[in-house]
């Protein structure tokens, strides 16, 4: 196989691990989420927050920024159900330690077993 058909085909089986990528974010109801923890996207137009510790009551949605401790109460922002666009859930945590495995660890295997082959050729 020549180099330049492996880098292809190594391209080639890498391109479904990029979906592995992200926070996985995805839309879903108007709904108080399970965790506190849960990482939200709260759009309105085209601005979104993130919070968690979030609460969904028949008019309201509030939420703390992701950045603040989830027991600042002081730091929970409300605004009125109606102005929310769309609410997405998320991991950003997860995506970032998937996104490593997926561009430092998988192509640092690669590189091992092709300087591996490339060592005992010689």
């Amino acid at each position: 196989m020549t180099a330049r058909r492996l880098t292809a085909a190594i391209c080639a089986a890498s391109v479904p691990f990029l979906q592995a990528c992200g926070a996985g974010w995805h839309r879903t109801d108007l709904v108080t989420p399970e965790s506190p923890r849960q990482q939200i996207e709260v759009w309105q137009g085209a601005t979104s927050r993130q919070w968690h510790a979030v609460r969904v009551t028949d008019s309201t949605v509030s939420g703390i920024s992701y950045v603040s401790p989830i027991n600042c109460d002081s730091c929970r922002v409300t605004v009125a159900r109606s102005a929310v666009d769309s609410i997405r859930l998320g991991d950003p945590v997860a995506g970032f330690w998937k996104t490593i495995v997926v561009f430092v660890v998988i192509p640092g295997l690669i590189v091992a077993y092709l300087a591996q082959g490339f060592m005992e050729g010689t």
